[in-house]
């Protein structure tokens, strides 16, 4: 399966003698503020590269000019996959073009025609990059309780110590991560020899365009501080 084809993805000022707040209230304004963490934290997709080799035989290998390449049949994923890459390698600071500019056609490409558009183009470094699988598991989020701090003002110092703290019980839930893992590989255009090869895992991204994003900046960022482009 290509992997691009997803089958997934005013404030009011307080009175000096405020009324305390009830346990009720206290639960609202911890569901609001529960809802509001959850939507930060999906603002950010995360990608990680838990498993990469790089050939010893070539440890002073530094690329100036990349040829990307994704494999995958569908013309308008591969095209957005490939410039998205380009694009993060050439903020990473080396010269990157997507193969599609070269080799347009959807269809498997030949070893002809990519050496043919490698060497024309005078690149020195080839990456390929591949889907290996969409994962999804069900993970359980245990209860918790929050204290919520409250205020009380006039009611004496035993109605401030009894709604000092609003307790509120969460219960369990089950939540469903879905991990995207690819593969990428850095080649040699001289010698065809395997450079470098990682593997990178997007973790619960909000869209296709957040998987490419997250990934091929993740990706760029590794070979950079590897010092494997220039």
């Amino acid at each position: 399966m290509p992997w691009w084809h997803p089958h997934t993805v005013a404030s009011t000022a307080r009175l000096p003698y405020a009324s305390p707040v009830t346990k009720i209230e206290a639960r609202k304004l911890l569901t609001f503020l529960a809802a509001t963490a959850i939507l930060a934290s999906c603002s950010g997709t995360s990608t990680t590269i838990p498993i990469a080799w790089r050939n010893p035989a070539l440890e002073a290998t530094a690329f100036k000019k990349v040829f990307v390449i994704g494999v995958g049949e569908n013309e308008a994923g591969r095209r957005l996959f490939e410039d998205t890459f380009a694009k993060a390698l050439s903020e990473q600071g080396t010269a990157a073009q997507a193969s599609w500019g070269l080799l347009p056609q959807s269809t498997r490409l030949t070893e002809e025609q990519i050496r043919g558009a490698i060497d024309g183009g005078s690149f020195d470094g080839i990456v390929i990059s591949r889907l290996l699988s969409v994962d999804q598991q069900q993970q359980y989020v245990p209860p918790s309780s929050y204290a919520v701090p409250t205020a009380s003002y006039g009611y004496g110092y035993y109605g401030y110590y009894g709604t000092s703290y609003a307790v509120v019980h969460e219960p369990g839930y089950y939540k469903t991560n879905t991990t995207f893992r690819v593969e990428t590989n850095l080649y040699s255009a001289a010698t065809a020899a395997l450079v470098w090869s990682g593997q990178s895992e997007t973790l619960n991204p909000e869209s296709l365009d957040d998987v490419i994003d997250s990934m091929t900046a993740a990706v760029a960022k590794r070979l950079n501080e590897e010092r494997l482009i220039q």
